[in-house]
C-alpha cells in the first residue's frame, strides 16, 4: 500500500497543542525503516529528514523512492519528507520536484541578509502552500565553526517578527541558544524568546541542534512554542557506536551484513521510540 508523504504543516495541524514533531535526520534505508517502525509502535507522526548533502549523494528521486518503499510497510504512519540545511534554492526546487514535501532553507554565510530574504520570498511565491517551507533568521550555532557559539541567543522578538513578516515561513527558525554537532547535553534555551515569538507570530518554531540541549530544556521549549525538534548528532552516534561494537570479534553479526543491519535497526528503533515518547507523546 502506498503511503504518501505529507507536508509538515499537515502533520502539525493534526498534532495536539504543546506537542512537537520529531524530525529524524537519517541517511540509510535501515534508519528510515526504523523511524517508521518506531512511529507505528507509538502511533506518532514523524518527519524523515535528509540533509542536502545526504540527499544529493543518493539522489533526490532515489531518496524519495526509498523512503516511500520503507513507508509501504507502515501505512498507518503519517510522515513528511524533509530536505534539511539547504543553502541553494535551485537544489530545494529539485528536491521538491522529486517528492520532498518540506524543506529548510537557511543561510550559513553564503548570502547577504537581503539576498537571502529575496530568495526566501521567491521560494514562497513559486512553491505556494503545498510545500512546508522553513526559513531561518540569521545563522545558527555549530560546534565546527571557527567562531565560538554564543553563550545564549542574541536575537530579539522584534527582529524575528520582522523577518517572519518579510518572508512568510510555514516554520520559523532562529537562534534559541542551541549548537549543532554537540555530543553532550549542556545547552540551555532562551525560553522567553521562544515564548515571545510564539505569542507575536503564532508560527510553529523549529529547534536545530537539539542533541546538545538539556532534555528538560527541550520539554520547556515545546511548552513555550517549539513544534519541530531536529535530531541528528545523537542518532549518528548511536548508529556508529552500534557498528563499532557489533563488528568486533568473530560473531555472526561481525561477519554478516544482514545481521548487522538487523542490529542497527533494533538500536535505532529503540532510540526513535524514546524520542517520540518524550517529545511527541510527552509521556516522559
Amino acid at each position: 500500500m502506498i503511503n504518501l508523504a505529507r507536508s509538515i504543516t499537515d502533520l502539525l495541524a493534526d498534532l495536539p497543542a504543546q506537542h512537537a514533531l520529531c524530525a529524524f535526520n537519517i541517511e540509510t534505508f535501515t534508519m528510515a525503516r526504523a523511524a517508521f517502525r518506531a512511529a507505528s509502535q507509538t502511533q506518532c507522526p514523524v518527519v524523515l529528514a535528509y540533509s542536502q548533502p545526504a540527499a544529493q549523494a543518493l539522489g533526490y528521486l532515489h531518496t524519495a523512492q526509498l523512503v516511500a518503499l520503507a513507508g509501504e510497510a507502515f501505512p498507518d504512519v503519517p510522515y513528511a519528507l524533509h530536505l534539511d540545511h539547504c543553502h541553494n534554492h535551485a537544489e530545494l526546487h529539485a528536491a521538491i520536484a522529486e517528492g520532498f514535501t518540506s524543506a529548510n532553507f537557511l543561510n550559513e554565510g553564503d548570502l547577504e541578509p537581503d539576498a537571502y530574504l529575496t530568495a526566501a520570498r521567491e521560494l514562497r511565491t513559486q512553491l505556494g502552500t503545498g510545500v512546508s517551507l522553513e526559513f531561518v533568521s540569521g545563522r545558527l550555532g555549530h560546534i565546527d565553526h571557527a567562531v565560538p557559539a554564543p553563550a545564549a541567543a542574541t536575537t530579539t522578538v522584534e527582529q524575528i517578527v520582522a523577518f517572519a513578516q518579510a518572508c512568510r515561513p510555514d516554520i520559523l527558525g532562529f537562534d534559541h541558544g542551541s549548537v549543532h554537532g554537540m555530543r553532550v547535553r549542556t545547552r540551555h534555551l532562551d525560553l522567553d524568546l521562544i515564548r515571545g515569538v510564539a505569542e507575536a507570530t503564532t508560527l510553529p518554531q523549529v529547534l536545530h541542534g537539539s542533541s546538545g540541549v538539556l532534555p528538560n530544556e527541550i520539554r520547556a521549549g515545546i511548552d513555550a512554542g517549539l513544534r519541530k525538534i531536529n535530531i541528528e548528532t545523537a542518532l549518528r552516534t548511536t548508529y556508529m557506536n552500534t557498528i563499532r561494537t557489533a563488528v568486533i570479534g568473530a560473531s555472526d553479526t561481525a561477519r554478516k551484513p544482514r545481521l548487522l543491519e538487523l542490529e542497527l535497526e533494533q538500536a535505532m528503533t529503540s532510540q526513535f521510540v524514546a524520542l517520540l515518547t518524550d517529545y511527541t507523546l510527552r509521556k516522559a
